[in-house]
This record gives C-alpha cells, sequence and structure tokens, in this order.
C-alpha cells in the first residue's frame, strides 16, 4: 500500500469517531412545553397538563401558546400517550414551572413528580406550587401581562420579579432534597385562581416526607423567612394601625440536648421604616415596637405548635443537631422535633420615622385622650 493511500484511509478511521448531528430533531420540528399541571381525574388516574409557547400567532389567532391534556394511570402513561397525539416531538428541557394538584399533594408526591429524576429532561430547577380549584384556568387563559407561557409564572415567584418572601419559591431539587433528608421538610406555596390574575398565593404548604399535612398563611409565613434568613425588603407589618416596612433580620439559633430531648432558644431581631400612619394617632417608638414583638412572638408560636403537631421542620433546625444527634438517629429527627422545647424571642427597632412619630399636636392633633 502506498504512503498516499494509507494516508487517506488513516484520515477515514478518523472520521468515524467524529461526532455527528444524524439523530437531532430540529427547532421546527419540537413542540417545547414550558409548563406542567398534574391533577386527579377520577378513581386511580390521573390528567396531565401541558402548555407550549408558540413563536407567533398561527391562522390569525390571537394566542401565543398551545395547550393540551391527557388522562392516564400514571403521570408517566399520560405523557407517552400525549406524544402519540402531538404532530412534534415533545421537548421538556424547558419546562419552567410544575403545578400539583392539593388532592394529590396529600396523598404523596412521589408517585407523581418521580416522573422528573427519572426522565432527566425536565431541569432540577423548575418551580413547583400546589394548586386548588383545577387547572383549567391556570393553563388555559392568556397571561395578563403579556409574557409567553411559562414566564409569567417564573416571574410571579423569583426575586427579580414579583417574588416576596410570602410566595416562598421552591425549585424541583428542593423538595426531593426535603424528602430525602429527615432533618428538614419542605414549604411548598399554594395557589388559588384569580379573576384578574391568573392564580394568587394562598398559603404555604408543609409537608411530612411527602405527603401535606398542613398549610401556614402569607402572614405565618413571614416566621418561616425570618428563622431561615431568607427575608426580602418587601414585608409589611401592621400594628396599631401603622404600616411598617421591614428593612432585615437576623436569627441567633442556639440549639441544647437535655435529657434526650432538642432545646431550641431563637433570638431573632428586626430592624424597621415606618412607612403610613392612621391620622390622628398618637403613640411612642419603643410602644410601637413592644407591640411588633408581642404579635410577632405571638404569631410564631402558632407556626411552631403547627408544625411540631405535624412532626414537619419547616426550618431545618435538625441540620443544627448533626453533632448532637448520631446519624444512625437522623430519621428519629421528626419525633425529637416535635417534643422539642422552642423559645421564640423578638427584638425589634423602629429606625428612619422622621416626624411621623414626632409631630406637634397642634398639626396633627391626637384624637385619642
Amino acid at each position: 500500500m502506498s504512503r498516499r493511500a494509507a494516508r487517506c484511509l488513516a484520515i477515514l478511521c478518523l472520521l468515524l469517531f467524529l461526532p455527528g448531528c444524524w439523530d437531532v430533531k430540529d427547532v421546527d420540528n419540537r413542540l417545547l412545553e414550558t409548563a406542567i399541571g398534574i391533577e386527579p381525574a377520577g378513581g386511580d388516574r390521573v390528567r396531565v397538563w401541558m402548555r407550549f409557547p408558540l413563536p407567533q400567532s398561527q391562522n390569525g389567532a390571537h394566542k401565543d401558546f398551545f395547550v393540551t391534556k391527557q388522562e392516564g394511570s400514571t403521570v408517566i402513561e399520560a405523557i407517552d400517550q400525549l406524544r402519540l397525539r402531538l404532530p412534534k416531538s415533545l421537548d421538556m428541557s424547558q419546562n419552567q414551572s410544575i403545578f400539583l394538584d392539593q388532592a394529590l399533594a396529600k396523598k404523596g408526591f412521589m408517585p407523581y413528580l418521580e416522573f422528573t429524576i427519572r426522565d432527566r429532561t425536565v431541569p432540577l430547577d423548575s418551580l413547583i406550587a400546589i394548586t386548588t380549584g383545577g387547572m383549567k384556568s391556570i393553563f388555559e387563559r392568556p397571561n395578563p401581562t403579556g409574557e409567553l407561557s411559562g414566564i409569567y409564572t417564573k416571574l410571579f415567584f423569583e426575586r427579580y420579579g414579583g417574588g416576596t418572601s410570602q410566595k416562598n419559591v421552591v425549585s424541583l431539587w428542593e423538595i426531593f432534597r426535603g424528602y430525602y433528608d429527615p432533618l428538614e421538610e419542605c414549604l411548598v406555596p399554594v395557589l388559588v385562581t384569580d379573576s384578574e390574575t391568573i392564580f394568587r398565593v394562598a398559603g404555604n404548604a408543609f409537608f411530612k416526607n411527602d405527603a401535606m399535612v398542613g398549610m401556614i398563611s402569607p402572614e405565618e409565613t413571614l416566621i418561616y423567612e425570618i428563622v431561615t434568613g431568607k427575608m426580602s425588603p418587601f414585608e409589611i407589618e401592621t400594628a396599631d394601625k401603622m404600616n411598617l416596612k421591614i428593612l432585615n433580620s437576623s436569627a441567633d439559633i442556639d440549639t441544647d440536648m437535655r435529657s434526650g430531648k432538642p432545646v431550641i432558644r431563637i433570638h431573632a431581631k428586626l430592624s424597621m421604616t415606618l412607612m403610613d400612619s392612621a391620622r390622628g394617632i398618637d403613640i411612642k417608638a419603643e410602644h410601637l415596637e413592644a407591640s411588633i414583638n408581642r404579635l410577632i412572638e405571638q404569631r410564631g408560636a402558632a407556626v411552631f405548635r403547627m408544625t411540631q403537631a405535624q412532626e414537619s421542620d419547616i426550618f431545618g433546625l435538625g441540620n443544627r443537631f448533626r453533632g448532637k444527634v448520631p446519624p444512625s438517629q437522623y430519621d428519629r429527627w421528626p419525633k425529637l422535633y416535635s417534643t422539642a422545647k422552642l423559645e421564640f424571642k423578638l427584638d425589634s427597632e423602629l429606625k428612619n420615622t422622621g416626624l411621623q412619630l414626632r409631630r406637634r399636636p397642634f398639626i396633627n392633633p391626637s384624637k385619642e385622650k
């Protein structure tokens, strides 16, 4: 064999190792779903909703999205049957959010969300929310502010958009972390349909293992944000007919084990500024601070009682006992949390009050004697 022929043969052999695109589907032949909804369909069956953005209005229609649904005995079966109906390849790699019906969440989310881990095409940073009242309104109504399908939900929760502490954004990987880590549980937002916007937050659900066992209100979620350090500068509290904006917060948490029971002491600090006040009310700053302390401490005690009764450590306090509880006993933490002695104390400081609390009586006289 000549040197020229050997060189050509070597080049042909190297070409066999070059990557190709023989199995790639063009984007024009794919349907990119951006939102998934899962709800009961009667008996043991489930109904899966999907919403797809459209690049432009089709046939003069004024919709920028396409919605479809499919029933099945399992989520995977419903998705597989859905593929048979679609004219293009189903692509779930651009998913933005997953909505799970509250009835299914109370049974346990694992049978309905486990497909996301096994399929490995759904992004792990997809947002998770629990819904009540059905999926029809959420999926079939156009976004009121004009965003493409899926983007509205992302903006609704994310802190750079419309997110606040009370909305408590939760990703897919976080809900699985809470399930597999016995030292903490997950807190997932609960949405209800709204006549003007698509949905609003009704509260945040907490879990034991994978089953929803209770819900705290948006106001009670403030306690979760203070303890976990996830406070955002949008919280408004009202006390003595005055509205105060929380500027920042911190929490010092001290833990100990006494006679086999956890002892947890939480000392939180808030700094606030006065936003508005009812006219004709004369009150001192220290009285207002004491009123806020009392209000939030009572709310915190109620949240701790509620979660302890259900053995659901939404605050992740069990992670602070990793050096105090043997790893072999981590599975006992939910029970230990229910018996823990919890002390929650708050100190608030009012800043930037301006002249609101120092006004002269003849400018804005008090009506209270």
